[in-house]
């Protein structure tokens, strides 16, 4: 059975991967969520390994994080798979001590594992109508302008957006699992 991270695991891979997005190109661990999210029913096309380099980025077994990384992705599949998932979603403390969701992280992630899975699979996602509704929400996040990102133009629809991203990533995996074990949903 596979453990899971430790705080101070997710807290050293965060750290690790944020110092060096600029230079190496690597994912923050939202984005690296959203990604790991997107390719996990599609091994056929991206297996974990390749997965775990498009994250790292220029980024080599530093500092020990490669077999952090790999169990984080493990634990994404296995959340995907039982149906326990959530996505990794940053928080904005606020002047009146709530927190504003962050998500665009974790869509932005999402969209790029979409992006490097092929257009094909692209495609073929946005010819159901079913799930081409299910990735709105995904996508009207990357619609945001810069200004509207800690002042969400209507702050109820975005948290019921937010609180929609789960389900929309465990309902995709499984449509996609469907697809290719040759079943129509």
């Amino acid at each position: 059975m596979m453990d899971m991270l430790l705080p101070e695991e997710l807290d050293k891979l965060q750290t690790t991967l944020v110092e060096h997005m600029q230079e190496a190109g690597c994912m923050p661990l939202d984005a690296a969520h959203g990604f790991f999210t997107a390719v996990a029913a599609h091994t056929n096309r991206l297996n974990a390994a390749s997965a775990r380099t498009q994250v790292l980025g220029k980024i080599t077994e530093h500092e020990g994080i490669g077999p952090l990384l790999e169990k984080f992705q493990q634990q994404v599949m296995k959340d995907l798979e039982s149906g326990e998932y959530g996505p990794l979603i940053m928080q904005m403390p606020r002047e009146d001590e709530s927190m504003l969701p962050l998500p665009y992280g974790w869509c932005e992630g999402y969209v790029q594992g979409l992006s490097v899975l092929g257009e094909d699979i692209q495609e073929q996602a946005l010819a159901s109508e079913e799930v081409s509704n299910r990735l709105a929400p995904i996508y009207a996040f990357m619609m945001y302008d810069e200004s509207q990102m800690f002042d969400p133009p209507d702050e109820a629809q975005h948290r019921a957006a937010v609180a929609e991203l789960g389900d929309v990533a465990v309902w995709i995996h499984g449509w996609w699992k469907a697809q290719q074990e040759g079943v129509l949903q």
